[in-house]
C-alpha cells in the first residue's frame, strides 16, 4: 500500500467486479469498496449496528445489506437506509419455550441499539488502482 497525498493505494480495479466488495485495512481502519457499475465506492466495513463486516453481507445497486440482522446502507453517501431486523428465518424449528423468551428479550434490548450511519472516504482511480484518502 503507498501512500500519494493523504490516498492511499486500496486496491486493483480488476480486482473487484461489477456489483462486489472487497475488505481491505488501512492504518487500523477496516475499510470496504464496492464497484456500482464501474464507480467505486470506499465506507466503513463494519455495521453501525452490531459492528458485523458489511463485506460478508450483499450489495444490490446502491445499498449494502448487513449480513448480521440486514441493516441496509446506501454505499455512497453512507447513510442508513434500512432499520436493522431480528427474525427467525423461515422454515426453522420452534424454539423451546425458554428460548423463545430469551429471544423475545433479545428483541426488545435490540430495539435500543442505536444504529450509526457508516464512515465514508473518498476514492479516486489512477489506471488499475483504487486509492483512498484516509
Amino acid at each position: 500500500m503507498t501512500q500519494n497525498q493523504d490516498y492511499v493505494e486500496a486496491g486493483k480495479v480488476s480486482e473487484i467486479s461489477k456489483g462486489h466488495m472487497k475488505h481491505v485495512e488501512i492504518n487500523g481502519k477496516e475499510i470496504a469498496i464496492a464497484n456500482l457499475d464501474g464507480k467505486f465506492y470506499a465506507f466503513s466495513d463494519r455495521c453501525g449496528h452490531m459492528n458485523a463486516r458489511l463485506t460478508r453481507g450483499s450489495i444490490n445497486q446502491n445499498v449494502v445489506t448487513c449480513p448480521f440482522h440486514a441493516a441496509k446502507f446506501d454505499v455512497t453517501s453512507g447513510k442508513k437506509v434500512g432499520e436493522p431486523v431480528l427474525e427467525i428465518p423461515p422454515g426453522m424449528e420452534p424454539l423451546p419455550p425458554s428460548w423463545q423468551k430469551y429471544m423475545g428479550t433479545v428483541g426488545q434490548e435490540m430495539s435500543f441499539i442505536k444504529t450509526y450511519d457508516q464512515e465514508i472516504f473518498e476514492v479516486k482511480v489512477e489506471g488499475d488502482s483504487i486509492k483512498i484518502k484516509v
